[in-house]
């Protein structure tokens, strides 16, 4: 029971760090605060966490789990155009529903991260580097199946596609207005669906029947 207890006690500390350092940063972020917020004691934090940079690095651990394991809010699992725009829908529609208040809660803590916190980069890294892989998945198979140009480099337009979700939500943050951010997604998905030669080729047939 006492186990049972203190698996909960650990959950909260960790859903309250993952909610403060998103609204707030890490750096303005205080042991106290998480505390409160999740109505924990000292004993308990410096039980499981020793201190805030393993509280940290248990957050970044904790949301790369669910991440994997597919139990998070985000599907990675993309497989077709429609997917890709869910997948960027999925970043516009939480900023509109938080007022334009929040980013991405990695991209605000591994923006927060000091120089000698290489660890926790490492922790962030981590994290893009999956969601990266799951995109250049995606665009490879385009392009194994002829369905984009043969020139087209895969891990190039992952890269793309999170600068785009990354600087959106950025932009959005501070001008507190979501437009930006759809007119970016608008227009770099009118320019991957460009690449896509399908309906040049179907009209190639056409024309030749």
């Amino acid at each position: 029971m006492t186990e049972h207890r203190g698996a909960k006690a650990r959950a909260r500390i960790l859903e309250s760090g993952l909610k403060l350092f998103h609204l707030k940063g890490i750096q303005a972020t205080s042991v106290d605060e998480i505390l409160e917020d999740s109505g924990t004691g000292k004993s308990q934090f410096y039980h499981y966490f020793k201190n805030k940079d393993g509280l940290v690095h248990s957050v970044l651990s904790h949301f790369y789990q669910r991440l994997k394991s597919g139990q998070g809010s985000l599907e990675t699992n993309i497989k077709t155009w429609e997917d890709l725009e869910s997948w960027f829908g999925f970043f516009v529609n939480f900023q509109k529903a938080v007022g334009c208040r929040m980013s991405c809660p990695i991209g605000t803590i591994g923006n927060d991260l000091t120089a000698d916190q290489e660890l926790l980069r490492q922790d962030v890294r981590l994290i893009f580097d999956f969601i990266r892989h799951r995109l250049i998945e995606f665009f490879a198979t385009l392009k194994g199946q002829g369905k984009i140009p043969s020139s087209v480099k895969p891990e190039e337009l992952a890269d793309f596609c999170i600068c785009i979700m990354q600087g959106g939500l950025l932009v959005g943050k501070i001008r507190r207005e979501v437009e930006p951010f759809e007119n970016s997604v608008a227009h770099a998905l009118s320019y991957l669906k460009g690449l896509d030669t399908r309906p040049d080729q179907r009209k190639a047939k056409r024309i030749a029947r």
